[in-house]
C-alpha cells in the first residue's frame, strides 16, 4: 500500500493484481509518500507481509493508515479470481520452492497443485506470509459489509489507470510497464532455468526502468502470449476450478461488477474522473 497525502490518493495493493507494476511508478509522485511493503514482524500479528494488510486488520492495528484510506481517493486493481489464483500459485512455486511452473512435469505439477490447494484451504481466512498471495480480494475492498474502496480498476485497464495517475500528478509514467509477470517461456529445460537466473541477476544490478525495458524486449522473443498457468493447463483442472468457485465467490462477484463497467471506467480515467464502482450487497 502506498499513501500519497501530497497528491490526495492511496493505492491499495491487492496481491497478484499488477500492484508491483503500479507501485514502482507511484513511488516517484510524492516525496512525502508512506509505503507499507515487505515482510516483517508485527507485535500483535506476528510475521506478516506489510504490503498486503487487509482492511479489518488495518483498522485495528494501523488506524492512522486506515483513516487515510477513508479520507483520500483510494484505488485498487481487481482481477478474475481463477487467473489470479494461477498467478499466485506460480509465485509461490517460484518464491518459496524455487521452481518455475512451466518447467515442472505435468503429473508432478498436478500433485503439487493439489497439495497447495489443501494448504490454502486450511489458511484461507488467516493466510501465513507464504500464502498471502491467495488472500481474498474482498478483504482489501470491504471491511465486513462496508465498501471502503470504491475506485476499482479491472486488470485490463491498468495502462489506463497509470495514464490517469500520470496526468493527475504531472509525473511522466510508462503505461505499458509490467513487473513480476506470469509468463510462459518458449525455451524449456536448462535454457529456461538460465533465463530466470539471468533475469534475477539483472533485476538486482540494473535501475528499475532499464531492467523493465530490457525484460519486456526479451519477453517479446522468449515468451508465448499465454500465462504460465494457462500454458501448464492448470486453469482447466477441475479441482482447481471448483476450489476457486467455492472459496472466492465474493471476489468473482466484485470482479464481475467492475468488469461490467469497464467501458465507462475507461472513459472516466481518460477524462480525469474517479472510476467509482458500487459493489452489490
Amino acid at each position: 500500500m502506498i499513501i500519497c497525502p501530497g497528491q490526495g490518493f492511496v493505492f491499495v495493493h491487492i496481491p497478484k493484481c499488477a500492484g508491483s507494476s503500479i507501485r514502482r511508478q507511484i513511488l516517484q509522485v510524492d516525496p512525502d509518500h508512506i509505503e507499507l511493503a515487505r515482510s516483517g514482524t508485527h507485535p500483535d500479528l506476528g510475521q506478516i507481509d506489510f504490503g498486503h494488510i487487509p482492511l479489518d486488520q488495518l483498522r485495528v492495528h494501523f488506524p492512522d493508515h486506515y483513516a487515510q484510506i477513508r479520507a483520500l481517493d483510494s484505488f485498487a486493481v481487481v482481477r478474475d479470481p481463477l487467473a489470479r489464483f494461477g498467478s499466485a500459485l506460480r509465485q509461490v512455486l517460484w518464491q518459496y520452492e524455487q521452481r518455475p511452473m512451466t518447467l515442472i512435469p505435468p503429473a508432478e505439477l498436478r500433485e503439487t497443485t493439489l497439495r497447495i490447494l489443501d494448504q490454502v484451504a486450511a489458511e484461507i481466512d488467516a493466510p501465513s506470509a507464504p500464502f498471502i498471495f491467495f488472500m481474498r480480494q474482498d478483504r482489501f475492498i470491504l471491511d465486513g459489509e462496508d465498501q471502503v474502496l470504491r475506485n476499482l480498476i479491472p486488470l485490463d485497464l491498468v495502462p489506463d489507470f497509470i495514464g490517469y495517475i500520470s496526468r493527475r500528478t504531472g509525473v511522466p509514467m510508462e503505461t505499458e510497464a509490467r513487473a513480476n509477470q506470469n509468463v510462459d517461456l518458449r525455451v524449456k529445460g536448462g535454457f529456461g532455468t538460465l533465463a530466470y537466473k539471468v533475469n534475477d541477476r539483472l533485476r538486482s544490478v540494473l535501475p528499475v526502468n532499464v531492467h523493465t525495458r530490457l525484460k519486456d524486449t526479451a519477453l517479446r522473443v522468449l515468451a508465448t502470449k499465454k500465462s504460465a498457468a494457462e500454458a501448464s493447463g492448470l486453469l482447466d483442472m477441475p479441482e482447481l476450478r471448483a476450489f476457486v468457485q467455492d472459496h472466492y465467490a465474493r471476489d468473482a462477484a466484485i470482479y464481475a461488477a467492475v468488469s461490467a463497467r469497464k467501458v465507462a471506467l475507461a472513459q472516466d480515467l481518460a477524462q480525469g474522473h474517479l472510476p467509482i464502482t458500487e459493489i452489490p450487497a
